[in-house]
Order: C-alpha cells, then structure tokens, then sequence
C-alpha cells in the first residue's frame, strides 16, 4: 500500500513551493486538530526590517518603530486568539495522529522568584559572601562580588534601614544599648526591597493600586496591569528622609540588581494590549506619564526586540537601569517580547541572563517529519483547482480572515479526500515511529527545556547579545554562573510520558556549561535518575549539586575543562539540604530539613557541614538538627536571611522549633488543629515553642549551639501564629535580629539583651471554620 502510494506520488504534477506545504501542513491539521493548526501558524514571523544588521547577534530583531511592533503583535493574537474544538473530517490520518499529552505527570521544580546577585554601593563595603564581609559590620547575603541584591533590611554601620509593614523604618543602632527610631518613610504599597548607596535609599515593591486609582483617567480601560514602583530618597538628613525620584513601571517586577550606582530591573507584562498612545509599556515618572514620541525631551521610547522564533504568546519584558545616585539621570529601558514568562534571572557584573522555560509537545516536534508523509500520501490526491483553492484561502491576511475561518473553509474542500488513508494507519504510524527516532535521538530532551538570553550591561548601558538553551527546568538563581565567559547552569528534566516510548521517564538532572556565544560546550546528563535538584553552588572549578527523593546525594563536579564536565565525587546522607554555601575553599555549609532512609522528613531543620578536599569522597564533618518537623527556618529558601562570619566564627538562622508529643504529629492527613477539633485531647498536649534565632559557633569541626534569642511573645504564642525572625546582622559587638514586631540588639559574646525595640504589630490570628478555636496545649 505504501509503496503504491509512494509511486503515484513521483508522477508530474503542478507544484507550487509555498503553496504545497502550507497545504499539506492545513492538511495535517485537519486531522490533528486546533492545537497543531495554532502551532503551525505560529510559525510564521513577520517579515519585518532591522535598523542595524551589524547588532543582530543571535536571532534577535529590533522593530524599526512602534507599528512594526504592533503589526507582530496583531499577528500573534490574531493566530493565538480562536480555540477550534473537534472536527467533522474524519480521515483515516485523524486516528494515526491522535493528540498525546506528553506532558502527563510532569515534576516541575521551576519556581518563580529571586534574581541574581548583589553590588557594591559608593561608599559602603561590599561582599563577595558573609564570608569575606568586613569585621565592622555585616552586608546582604549575595551569590556574586560585586552585585548586590536588594533586601527588606540593609545597614552601614551606623543606621539600620528595614521595611515594616508599608513603611521603611531608620533606626540609628549605635551604641545598641541605646539603639532607638530616627524616621519612618510612608509608602502606598508594602515594599518588596530597598538598596543603600551612600546617602541614598531606593525603596522597590508592587504598586497595587496605581492602575485602579492614581491613574485611572490616564491608562486605557485593558492596560490595568499591576505597577513596580522605584522611590530614591535622600537620606544625608536621617531624621528627614526627602523623595527625589519616584518611578512606575508597568509590569510585574521579576526582581533587581544594583551594581556601583545602576539599579537594574526586570519587570513583566503577561497580558499586553498594544494602544496607539502608549505602545510600550508605560513609564510615569513623579506621577507624570512619558510620552512615547522620540520627540519628547524625556521620553518613555525604549528600543523593542523580538525573535525569529515560533510564538505561542508574547510576555513584554522591560530591562530598565538608572543611576540613583544622580537626580537628572533618565531611565534607561529595553524591551524584549519573549514567548513565555520570564522566572529566573542570574546577574553577573558584565551580563543579565534572562531565563524561561519552554515546554512543548511531541505534536509540535515531529509536525515536519509528519508534514513530510502528508506530501507523499495526501498531496497527489488534490486535484489543481482544489489546490488553487486551498492556497488563495492560507495566503489571504489573518486579519482578513481569522485561522478558524480559514480551518473552515479548507475543511469544505478537504473533506473529500478523508477516506484516502483508509487502511494505512498503523503502516504510517510506523514509518512516523521510525523518521522521529531517526532525527531525535532522545525526543524527551527536547519537550522541557530553559531559554536563556544573555543581555549586556555596563555603567547601565544595555545591549542584547545572544540566546542559548538546555533541556530541563532551573531552580533558582544559584543554579546559575558565570566564570570567565562561560555560563554555567544546572536543570533538572522532569518526569514525563512519551508516545513513542510507550511508557514514563524518571526525572534526572544535567549540568552544562555554555561559551559566550551560549552555545553549549560540555555537559553532565542523567544525574540521579528519580529525583531532583534542591540545591546548587559553583564555586571557582567544582560544581557542588544536592539531589533529593529518599537519600540527599551530595555530587561534586570537576568544571576545570569547561568542555569536559566530570563528576568527580558523590556522598549519601539522608535529610536535604537546600541551600549550599561556601565555609571555605574545600568546606561546605548545607541547611534543609532531617529525613529517614525512605525521604520521609522526619526530624527539623539541618545544618551540615561537608568537606570536599577529597572531591572523590566528600565527607559530612558534623551535623546539627533544631527541633521535630514541624520546625522550619526561613533561610532554607531565602539566602538573605543566612548569616556566616568565618572570621567571627558566627552562623545565625531565624528558626521555628517545635518539640512536643509525635501521636498526632504522625497524622499526615490532618493538622494538629483538625485532630483536636474531631477527638479533644482528654489531657492536655505539651509542646515546646520557640520562635526566633539559633545562634552557632561554627569552625572546620562543627556546629556549637552558643544560644537562642527569643522573639515569641504572648499575642503571638500559638500553634498557627508566631513573631518569626526573618533577618539578622551585626555590627561591632552586637547582633542584631529582625522579627514581624522587634528590632533586638544582643551582645555577640554572651547573647545578652542589650535592648528591644517594637517597630511592627506583627500580630497573627487565629480562625477556625467561622468560629474561634483555642487548643488544649500547654506551651513551655
């Protein structure tokens, strides 16, 4: 049958190049259903100009004004904007094609959240880590030298600056025992982080209420999408804090860097609806709103890049940069329309790496090879004039007629030529088989993998340099780096179903390494197949990567040879660590959670420390474990909240321990409070809280508990409610911790209070199912 059909497909017909795949590829869609036929056309880009050709490194294209841009963009919304459901043609191709959910039982470990690394601000050390912070004082937890990362408490030294609640609180903190308030700054919106540069504080968050509210009679009815707002206060004066520049910036904020005076953003516009007066997204600057004509003495008019690339959707993201430490400097703005939201972000001090994941299905990778079949098989079957027809009717603008119309009326023509294939599915689902494993050697690499694009930046000049992606999903952003030139990342593939496999693939994680021109050089596959990353830190030419199901494998990775990764060493301990930081060259720091053999987490929050000097067989030199599993500490995913001093031999981490009767706590399917709601205790339950910082002497041998600073008080000694710490620092003699409620000074030698202040309510509640519920618990 298929040698038949192959030969009646060699005899002369009338061809038309363009034409004839489009056709077979309309063909092919008719039995697959909408979502191919929205693939296909998705890979139709705009034939659109490039002001520079000599700047389009990789595939990257810059509009050569607004309405080019919105031209693209009418484009994909008019391919992606109609869903198709079902079909009356009924072919035989339409069962050999059947739709398959590749994706069924993914294990996603992407996660929305922090950016790349902190800076050095004029005038205030800086830090590579909290291991080479200055004796005087402490600085943010950061990945790179360098770069700063903005937090929710800063210092220099003098002054503590934290946020409380919506406001940014000033305490002067010297000496600590008479440590009192100097200034409270007032914001709309509860800030997301501040940076401090000499006499300046930048204060960032979400402005949730700019759309509704303040501008309401500005933006366009469907332009309602939240703002990220940029405050710059002189603070020479501390006791009167004066705004010298306030920015808003549509979109939602990814996160910030700031390196020497630039801060830079990252912010994201998920849903986008071009407008004539504002075609990029809208900047106001104190409260005005920047035109978008280049004309303008201060124009909002950033250059707008897209890719030669197949789009799905289109996620406006702004890449913005301004030098807080001049008051007439402009923003500085570039925008890149990227098919997919942006989540991950590594900053080093020369490039930004923005990265996103792509996850398509196997539909939309084997629809060339599938395409090839239709022409040999289906195509010979079209008589001139249908063919004539079918192309008249693709080629006509989709604004014009939509890709559903334009289904609809193929679909009449067609519909005749179903019964063609009648009898050939299984031949041709076999010689798919066979062309797909031909050309994709492993087609699961290729369902689930991270973009990155690589954007220049110096003294916040911003220059678009080039693209690359891996297969698998990232973790955060210390499963990225950048060492001389190359780019290094981590991912892991999660578990999927493969239609030509015929059964699941495990999850495994990869380590590659990229050059410059981010193409991939080297690279470790297949790691610890059934599990999945926790946890990764480079440092200089190892990889140290924690993977976790049941046993926590502690990978070391020789990078020396950037084209030959190898795993040189791996140790096994149950628990996991979530987070890695450097003790020194060959000693390493984990903090995660106590499991049992079989990943069951079964004890609290775990400190280890490794020795990797013997990279073939890493060690765990000591461990320490706080409370049952209940307990938790903010630091296991947010680095800033670690502090370390190897010179001080200081380790502090906010912690909430619970120890208590493990009955109940062995329930998995119900919480304490609902057991106690079915079946009250006949006696009551004694359990021990704490909430606050565990305080360690830390040295290549171990971990020594030294203390506890407490920050629990009555309004919040409860199971469901507590006054958490989630910051610490010191500076001279006195450690300082930062709870919902109190900013408290204890002395470094003997952890005595030296003095408490009460910045916050930090109050929590208690609520039950519409009706107040307070446990027989005795607490100690």
């Amino acid at each position: 049958m298929i040698e038949q059909k192959r030969e009646q497909a060699k005899k002369p017909r009338e061809k038309n190049t363009v034409g004839f795949l489009l056709i077979a590829g309309l063909i092919f869609i008719l039995f697959t259903g909408v979502f191919i036929f929205l693939s296909l056309n998705n890979r139709h880009i705009p034939n659109l100009p490039i002001i520079d050709e000599s700047k389009n490194e990789g595939n990257v294209k810059k509009f050569e004004d607004y309405n080019q841009m919105k031209d693209f963009l009418s484009e994909i919304a008019a391919t992606n904007s109609n869903n198709y459901y079902g079909s009356n043609f009924t072919g035989g191709m339409q069962k050999f094609a059947a739709r398959t959910d590749t994706m069924m039982g993914v294990e996603s470990t992407s996660e929305i959240g922090t950016l790349g690394a902190g800076a050095k601000p004029s005038g205030v050390p800086m830090a590579n880590d909290s291991s080479m912070r200055t004796d005087e004082y402490s600085t943010t937890n950061v990945q790179v030298a360098g770069v700063d990362e903005g937090d929710i408490v800063k210092t220099d030294g003098d002054y503590i600056y934290t946020v409380v609640g919506n406001e940014v609180v000033i305490v002067d903190a010297t000496p600590p025992q008479n440590m009192s308030e100097v200034s409270r700054i007032k914001l709309d919106s509860v800030p997301s982080g501040i940076y401090l540069n000499g006499n300046k504080l930048a204060v960032y968050g979400t402005d949730y209420t700019s759309a509704v509210s303040k501008y309401k009679d500005i933006i366009p009815q469907n332009r309602y999408n939240n703002y990220t707002y940029l405050k710059v206060f002189d603070i020479s004066d501390r006791k009167n804090p004066q705004e010298k520049r306030s920015f808003n910036l549509e979109g939602n904020l990814s996160n910030s860097r700031m390196i020497g005076d630039y801060v830079y953003f990252v912010t994201a516009n998920q849903q986008y609806y071009y407008d004539e007066k504002f075609p990029v997204p809208i900047v106001f600057e104190n409260g005005e709103v920047l035109s978008s004509d280049k004309t303008a003495l201060n124009c909002n008019c950033p250059d707008v890049f897209y890719f030669d690339i197949p789009y799905q959707s289109s996620n406006l993201t702004s890449v913005s940069s301004l030098n807080i430490m001049d008051d007439s400097s402009k923003l500085n703005s570039e925008v890149y329309i990227l098919d997919g939201y942006q989540n991950n972000l590594f900053v080093s001090e020369s490039n930004i790496y923005v990265t996103y994941n792509k996850r398509v299905n196997e539909e939309e990778l084997t629809m060339d090879i599938t395409m090839e079949l239709i022409r040999e098989y289906i195509y010979p079957s079209l008589n001139a004039t249908d063919r004539e027809k079918v192309e008249k009717i693709e080629q006509t603008e989709n604004y014009i007629l939509s890709p559903t119309e334009k289904f609809s009326k193929i679909e009449m023509i067609l519909t005749r030529y179903g019964n063609a294939l009648d009898g050939m599915e299984e031949e041709l689902s076999k010689e798919l088989e066979k062309r797909v494993q031909e050309k994709f050697v492993d087609i699961s690499k290729e369902l689930e993998k991270t973009v990155i694009h690589k954007i220049q930046i110096d003294n916040g000049n911003l220059q678009y340099k080039t693209a690359g992606e891996v297969t698998g999903v990232v973790l955060n952003q210390f499963s990225m780096d950048e060492n001389e030139g190359y780019f290094r990342i981590a991912t892991t593939r999660s578990r999927d179903w493969s239609s030509f496999k015929r059964e699941s693939s495990n999850s495994y994680s990869n380590l590659f390494i990229l050059d410059a021109d981010m193409k991939v050089v080297g690279k470790v596959e297949n790691l610890a197949e059934g599990e999945r990353i926790y946890s990764v830190r480079f440092m200089q030419n190892r990889a140290y990567m924690v993977t976790f199901k049941q046993t926590d494998p502690l990978f070391v990775i020789g990078l020396e040879d950037p084209t030959n990764p190898k795993v040189l060493g791996e140790l096994k301990v149950p628990g996991f660590s979530s987070y890695l930081h450097p003790y020194d060259e060959t000693t390493l720091i984990g903090l995660g959670k106590e499991s049992d053999s079989e990943g069951r987490i079964v004890g609290g929050v775990k400190l280890s420390l490794f020795d990797v000097s013997d990279v073939t067989n890493p060690k765990e030199i000591d461990k320490y474990v706080l409370g049952d599993r209940n307990s938790n500490s903010i630091a296991i995913n947010e680095h800033k909240a670690f502090l370390f001093s190897k010179e001080r031999n200081l380790l502090v981490i906010p912690v909430t321990m619970q120890e208590g009767d493990m009955v109940i706590q062995e329930v998995d399917n119900f919480s304490e409070m609902d057991m106690m709601r079915i079946m009250p205790p006949t006696q009551p339950i004694k359990i021990k809280y704490f909430s606050g910082a565990a305080v360690f002497n830390i040295s290549e041998k171990g971990f020594e508990l030294k203390g506890k600073i407490d920050h629990s008080d009555e309004s919040s000694n409860s199971y469901y409610g507590s006054n958490n710490v989630n910051r610490s620092l010191y500076i001279g003699d006195a450690l300082y911790t930062l709870s919902n409620q109190y900013l408290k000074a204890n002395w470094l030698d003997t952890l005595n209070e030296a003095k408490s202040l009460k910045l916050g309510d930090g109050q929590n509640s208690i609520e039950g199912m519409g009706t107040s519920v307070t446990p027989s618990v005795i607490w100690e």
